[in-house]
């Protein structure tokens, strides 16, 4: 779990390139603006529609570049044409079917998305069209103007307040490899796959966190906007839900199948797969951006320090609670409970809430993961991944790398042999559980999600760049991908062997 200043850094970059985008948009609209005024001279008319113009040529521009939306765009081009078509007095009801066109747009986008501000959208320009009816047979024509002028004033209102329109979304190139050259250790070199996604599940809002993969394959994920999601197999959206808060949380699910979410507001949710909410359990007002499942039973932490225990009916009660700054998760274990301070203080409690031992270690990123041979394995930021015996919290060994650890280990075990997978920079480290190095692979990109290993038995690591690899065992490269943002999120895998990727680009990645 990264630390709560990494998660503000990036709240700030969504605001910051939305502040981009209405720089940009502001700009473009003054320099028509005043050619329009210039070119217009005395004529109002003109001028008005021209002011029509500076918006629709924004919204053609915001959606040329947001990829797999080009067709919306397609549609504002048609509406810009019926624009200047009207400009020229030609005698047709030009307005009418603009308003009925762009209806149509607004109307493709609330099936897709599901969100109430295209069916509201849809409504105002059916009624917008209708007064035009009604302004045309009365000969105002003036009055068209302005209720055109209105309009598109109320457009750029709307698109310029929804978090998914960028006008500097670009699609990125593919990086190609050709060889696994960033193996240092063997000399192992053997082929490997540049490979694609085989499908996009598109979110309007960055991913922070991993989708939950049902057995028939649908996939629930909530994205940036503040919004839950559930799509079918094949990319179709079945339902959407609007939280109200954000959540840095993915779903969970419980044997039964039903899902959890832990939003930013401290609310803990409780929903049937159909997306009916069954229940919500208020925690407090910080909850840390995630919570875990163990037994039918939550475990979720606040910031000041309260771990909280909510059963399957949403009753909580306070477990333990900490003088200290919380920004991790707990691990919750049959043995025991671990937490970590945000000073780097490991705390280990037993499952009543009574503190069995306390190590301080480095500044932490990241929770520790707990070994089959009964050790916790931690990485810090003094760049040490240690080992520490989970009975007494007495160290067994500490491996040095080149660079702060700022995310979690992983753990594999496939032919009773255990390995530790540690990121730290840009480079991908492999040992023993004696902690003697076995192989180091350079991502050539700064390592921004714990490595995971999937039922496949291979290992997946994304990058902040948006670089994305599938490692076998040996640290050799089976396959590749360049995504359209940073991967900040681990990957599932389904049933079928299928994996999914969420990107902070507002899509999740299926691999087959």
């Amino acid at each position: 779990m990264e630390k709560e200043e990494d998660i503000e850094l990036r709240k700030v970059e969504l605001r910051r390139r939305k502040a981009l985008s209405a720089i940009f948009n502001t700009l473009l609209s003054y320099v028509l603006v005043c050619g329009s005024a210039f070119l217009t001279s005395n004529s109002l008319k003109n001028f008005l529609l021209f002011l029509a113009f500076i918006f629709l040529v924004n919204s053609v521009v915001k959606f040329l570049f947001v990829q797999s939306y080009r067709i919306f765009a397609l549609i504002y081009l048609l509406g810009f044409l019926l624009l200047a078509i009207y400009s020229f007095k030609v005698e047709f009801p030009t307005l009418m079917l603009y308003y009925l066109l762009i209806a149509l747009a607004h109307m493709l986008y609330f099936k897709k998305t599901k969100k109430r501000m295209f069916s509201f959208l849809t409504s105002l320009s059916l009624a917008f069209s209708i007064v035009e009816i009604l302004l045309n047979l009365s000969g105002l024509s003036f009055a068209s103007y302005l209720l055109l002028l209105a309009y598109q004033f109320l457009l750029a209102y709307a698109f310029s307040n929804a978090w998914y329109i960028d006008a500097f979304y670009f699609t990125p190139k593919r990086k190609d490899y050709t060889d696994d050259k960033g193996l240092e250790s063997r000399g192992i070199n053997s082929p490997f796959e540049l490979k694609k996604p085989t499908l996009m599940f598109k979110t309007f809002g960055e991913i922070y966190s991993s989708p939950f993969v049902d057995s028939e394959e649908s996939v629930y994920v909530v994205s940036a906007d503040a919004t839950f999601y559930k799509y079918a197999f094949d990319g179709t959206l079945l339902w959407s839900i609007e939280l109200g808060s954000e959540s840095f949380s993915g779903p969970f699910a419980d044997k039964y199948g039903n899902l959890y979410i832990v939003d930013n507001g401290g609310e803990v949710r409780k929903y049937t797969i159909n997306g009916e909410k069954l229940w919500s359990s208020r925690i407090g007002k910080t909850l840390t951006f995630s919570a875990v499942l163990v037994d039918d039973k939550i475990y979720v932490m606040t910031f000041d320090g309260n771990l909280y225990e909510v059963n399957s009916q949403g009753t909580k009660r306070k477990l333990l609670s900490i003088s200290e700054y919380i920004e991790l998760n707990p691990l919750v274990t049959e043995e025991g409970i671990y937490i970590l301070t945000s000073e780097g203080k490991l705390y280990k409690f037993s499952i009543d809430g009574n503190e069995i031992w306390h190590l301080v270690t480095g500044f932490v990123s990241a929770m520790p993961v707990l070994g089959s041979d009964g050790n916790l394995y931690i990485g810090c930021e003094d760049k040490f991944l240690y080992s520490i015996n989970s009975k007494d919290g007495s160290i067994n060994w500490g491996f040095k790398t080149n660079e702060k650890i700022n995310v979690s280990p992983a753990l594999d075990s496939l032919d009773n042999t255990e390995h530790v997978y540690v990121g730290s920079g840009e480079e991908l480290f492999c040992l023993d559980l004696n902690g003697n190095l076995i192989w180091k692979f350079d991502m050539s990109s700064e390592i921004s999600v714990s490595p995971t290993v999937l039922e496949d038995n291979d290992i997946y690591i994304g990058c902040k760049g948006g670089d994305y690899f599938s490692l076998r065992r040996d640290g050799s490269v089976k396959w590749y991908w360049k995504m359209g943002a940073g991967v900040y999120a681990k990957p599932v895998m389904s049933k079928s062997q299928k994996v999914y990727v969420p990107c902070t680009d507002g899509n999740v990645y299926l691999f087959e």
